[in-house]
């Protein structure tokens, strides 16, 4: 059952991507801006994934396993967290402690899923409203 919804969003954005390139309203920059949107999405999103991974640098991990002082980040044992939708990365102490990696990162991707998602909604908008304007 999983493969019908990957198919389902497979056909949704094809028709998506090609209603947006036969919009004539829309001025050249917003259709390269999802060209150029989706790629560093990707690219925020393993960022923000790789974000608490501390084998890729162990001697300046992200969550570091002992305070630097008491009390001052966080005391006991520490994990690093990461979820993938909304992607998340994130320090949490034994004590309840908090402390997000790339908050930066995550409103970057943010921007661009908007960047994506809008153009990409109007595509589908005129694809459905003139359908005879995607067989040229």
């Amino acid at each position: 059952m999983t493969l019908l919804p990957v198919f389902v969003g497979l056909v949704v954005g094809w028709v998506a991507l090609r209603g947006l390139l036969a919009h004539p309203l829309l001025p050249l920059w917003v259709r390269t801006a999802v060209f150029w949107s989706v790629p560093l999405g990707a690219a925020t999103w393993l960022v923000i994934m790789t974000a608490d991974d501390a084998s890729l640098f162990p001697d300046t991990a992200p969550c570091p396993g002992e305070p630097y002082r008491e009390g001052v980040m966080g005391s006991g044992k520490v994990t690093g967290v990461s979820t993938p939708f909304p992607p998340r990365a994130y320090c949490v102490w034994e004590d309840g402690t908090v402390y997000d990696l790339a908050p930066g990162a995550e409103f970057l991707f943010w921007v661009f899923l908007a960047l994506t998602v809008v153009p990409l909604g109007a595509g589908l908008w005129h694809a459905l409203r003139d359908p005879r304007s995607l067989l040229r």
